[in-house]
């Protein structure tokens, strides 16, 4: 039987919808939260989704993810479900997702484990007292994920590495990754996380997944307070030093990117159950 994908716009609105429940949450139990990443960029310059991407992101200090995991482990949302290696032994990520149990994805290049649309959700952990420290500590887990990350693919795919060097060591990397497996190196992520305290450092980042190195590493002080921006047909809670935050992973981020990398990055599809 053929089955008619969701639309980009779609997917948009659902996600939405998914943010909008989890930050009502956050509010009604004093979690914090913000938007992050290419989500926080277009709140500030779209007020809304950047047009060609389809995904939300959003940051929670340590303390308070696990607040709202616990929360979570013993609380169902409507039509939510949270996805992540305490729920689901094949899940391949260490970041946190909110799924609506009402579509399925199928993706290109990794098992569906039954997850609907989602919003992802990476806790900030303490990193240290400077940013050279922070690096250090933080790119033992990058590698770890890297690892991580190709175990779970279902086959081969350069995708979006653009590095030479990279580009040359994925399949080898790829290869011992797959006769590892995923559960070691996340372990391993596991075992390296929780060193320094996340309301004492000078600087935090998602030591889980710090793909983008000393940019995703930031001052503690700009996600110390927040203000309401909007987003969409709502609002909801960003950084009140954004400007910092946006310069210091994007650089001049008014600025649009050429046409040609105007592209998302998500390789599924997805379909109403």
């Amino acid at each position: 039987m053929n089955r008619k994908s969701l639309s980009t716009q779609e997917i948009k609105d659902i996600s939405l919808e998914i943010l909008k429940q989890i930050a009502d949450l956050c509010e009604e139990q004093n979690i914090r939260y913000f938007l992050l990443g290419g989500t926080l960029l277009g709140a500030i310059r779209h007020k809304g989704f950047i047009p060609w991407d389809d995904d939300i992101d959003i940051m929670m200090p340590r303390p308070d993810y696990d607040r709202f995991l616990e929360y979570l482990y013993n609380h169902k949302l409507p039509n939510l479900t949270l996805f992540n290696r305490n729920t689901c032994k094949d899940y391949p990520y260490m970041i946190s997702r909110m799924s609506d149990d009402r579509y399925i994805l199928e993706f290109e290049n990794e098992d569906s484990v039954g997850m609907g649309v989602f919003v992802d959700i990476y806790p900030m952990d303490g990193m240290g007292a400077t940013l050279e420290e922070a690096l250090r500590y933080g790119m033992y887990n990058d590698r770890m994920s890297s690892f991580c990350f190709q175990a779970t693919r279902k086959h081969f795919a350069i995708e979006t590495t653009k590095s030479k060097f990279r580009k040359a060591v994925k399949f080898p990397v790829y290869l011992l990754s797959k006769a590892i497996g995923k559960d070691f190196f996340m372990n391993q992520i596991e075992k390296h996380t929780g060193k320094y305290d996340y309301e004492t450092s000078e600087w935090v980042g998602d030591l889980i997944w710090l793909s983008g190195g000393a940019n995703e590493i930031f001052k503690r002080e700009w996600l110390d307070d927040y203000i309401m921006a909007p987003f969409e047909q709502y609002e909801f809670r960003i950084p009140k030093e954004y400007d910092a935050v946006l310069k210091h992973l994007f650089g001049d981020y008014m600025k649009l990117p050429p046409e040609k990398d105007r592209i998302g990055h998500h390789y599924y599809k997805a379909y109403r159950k």
